[in-house]
């Protein structure tokens, strides 16, 4: 059994990351069709936002939490973005989201949701709509385990062979599904194309290419069903 990443691996990355992820093409169009699926407005949760490349997109909203449990991350972004009136940066775990039930309007999951092993993914879901409204929308986009990887011999879940990342879990489309059920899925992450005909191959074939199991990564968005919630621990904000 692996275990989950650990904070400490991202406190160590904080200080490039940032301009890393800005260079890769994939992980941008990723982002940005992600925020594009939930259509953020009202009070948005950013869960997993590290270094803040997500919470950027999702400032014209009301009120934005930014949560990471690596703090450097979030010393990154306070850095970057701090000073907004409507941006609360909160340094908390998604298994254990410090805020109560039907909070938010929107979350957003931004590939994040692959650095948790498969025993507590189901716990770190369960979080994110726990404080979603009733209705409420939300996108989570996580790493593929697409046809290519596998012909490729990639490893699914495991050290994937990038320095000072210790654990990635590769997501086929079931995989995903079981985890949100009625989520709409779509392929999304084509290192072939430059970036604008990578969110126009996301936005209008996404939803076919997955099927073909194709695509580096995932997007999965759709509104929360109307159940009644219970409550459990008022917010906890420690940055």
């Amino acid at each position: 059994m692996h275990e989950s990443s650990k904070a400490e691996v991202w406190d160590r990355l904080a200080p490039q990351y940032a301009a890393q992820r800005a260079a890769d093409p994939v992980y941008r169009s990723c982002i940005v069709q992600a925020i594009e699926a939930l259509q953020p407005a009202g009070t948005v949760l950013d869960a997993g936002c590290g270094t803040g490349m997500s919470t950027r997109y999702l400032l014209h909203c009301e009120q934005v939490e930014a949560l990471d449990f690596s703090r450097a991350s979030l010393e990154a972004l306070h850095a970057n973005l701090g000073g907004r009136k409507n941006l609360d940066i909160v340094h908390a775990d998604l298994r254990e989201l410090p805020f109560p039930d039907a909070s938010f309007d929107c979350v957003l999951c931004a590939n994040t949701l692959q650095h948790l092993s498969p025993q507590v993914q189901p716990r770190a879901v369960a979080e994110l709509l726990r404080v979603l409204k009733p209705h409420g929308r939300y996108a989570v986009s996580a790493h593929h385990y697409s046809r290519y990887k596998r012909r490729k011999r990639w490893i699914k879940e495991g050290r994937p062979g990038q320095p000072g990342i210790d654990y990635l879990f590769r997501f086929s489309r079931a995989e995903l599904a079981r985890l949100l059920p009625g989520a709409h899925i779509r392929a999304a992450g084509f290192y072939a194309l430059p970036g604008r005909a990578q969110n126009f191959a996301a936005r209008w074939l996404g939803k076919a290419l997955v099927h073909l199991q194709v695509g580096h990564m995932l997007i999965a968005y759709g509104q929360k069903p109307h159940r009644r919630l219970k409550t459990r621990y008022p917010p906890q904000r420690t940055l």
